[in-house]
């Protein structure tokens, strides 16, 4: 793309600028230029990368501290070809096995395997459910892109609500450049994608609710999307503190040989009364091992 060429051609004079020990806190108009450059390329190719989901392994790590409570959850998710194949693998706990759920291209079914902590939601290794994908595939009904889909309407919706509070801060590194910006912590719940337990959750205070949470996103040396990271430590006189990390990386291109073969009917238990639907991944969601 023109305005990537630009960027990188930019980015070079920043660097050369830099060199020549402008005076400290003046930067050069050539490096606030690239920067300027820089924050509005690193949005446009967070967007496009997910308006535009090609074949990709991505991974998806999440962290909550919150008192006593402390989460952390690793996603990866597969998807190939079109109409896409797509395989989400779930750790919840550092020392866990992986759960995984396999939608085959235009299928009807989806088909979770369960791991250890919820092997008692059914008497065989898988289970087959009604598709998440009603209606055809949807980017944001994956759910490491639904992560980024809600991230971006938190994004979008700040720059509204506290356009000057936002951090604003352009890194280069070996890799290419990182984009600092923010969001809301009330928008990010809001959107879903950062879950406080209901019985914790008026021990968020609303002034946490109104702090901005730095996002950084990654661009490689061509300007193109590589990952974002949400993180920071929200607190509020002697409210508990919140520490939340959300990341988001790009680790390839999927390729056929990821997927495992739909499973065969003697290890296959099939669900397909709606409310029993519903139970089951009420349950599989659940980090209660006695549900």
């Amino acid at each position: 793309m023109a305005i990537r060429r630009v960027i990188a051609g930019l980015l070079a004079v920043g660097v050369l600028a830099g060199c020549a020990r402008p005076t400290a806190g003046t930067p050069s108009p050539d490096r606030a230029e690239a920067d300027r450059i820089a924050r509005e390329t690193a949005i446009t190719a967070f967007q496009e990368h997910f308006k535009n989901l090609g074949d990709e392994h991505a991974r998806v790590h999440n962290f909550l501290n919150h008192g006593d409570t402390r989460i952390t959850t690793v996603h990866e998710s597969y998807k190939y070809g079109d109409p896409p194949i797509t395989l989400l693998m779930r750790q919840q706990d550092e020392d866990a096995d992986q759960s995984a759920i396999l939608h085959p291209p235009d299928s009807p079914l989806d088909y979770v395997r369960l791991d250890e902590r919820h092997a008692d939601l059914a008497p065989t290794p898988w289970v087959s459910v009604p598709t998440l994908y009603q209606g055809g595939f949807n980017t944001c009904f994956l759910l490491t892109a639904w992560v980024a889909c809600h991230l971006d309407n938190a994004l979008a919706q700040t720059k509204l609500e506290a356009p000057d509070r936002l951090p604003n801060e352009v890194v280069r590194t070996d890799d290419g450049v990182e984009v600092t910006t923010g969001a809301l912590l009330g928008l990010m719940i809001d959107e879903g994608f950062i879950s406080i337990p209901e019985e914790q959750r008026d021990e968020v205070t609303d002034d946490m609710l109104d702090q901005v949470v730095p996002v950084t996103i990654q661009l490689d040396r061509n300007m193109d999307f590589t990952g974002f990271e949400i993180r920071g430590k929200v607190s509020d006189g002697e409210a508990t503190p919140l520490e939340l990390q959300i990341g988001y990386e790009v680790l390839g291109e999927a390729t056929e040989e990821d997927f495992p073969e739909v499973p065969e009917a003697d290890d296959l238990t099939d669900i397909t009364d709606p409310a029993k639907v519903d139970a089951f991944w009420a349950a599989f969601n659940s980090r209660d091992t006695d549900e």
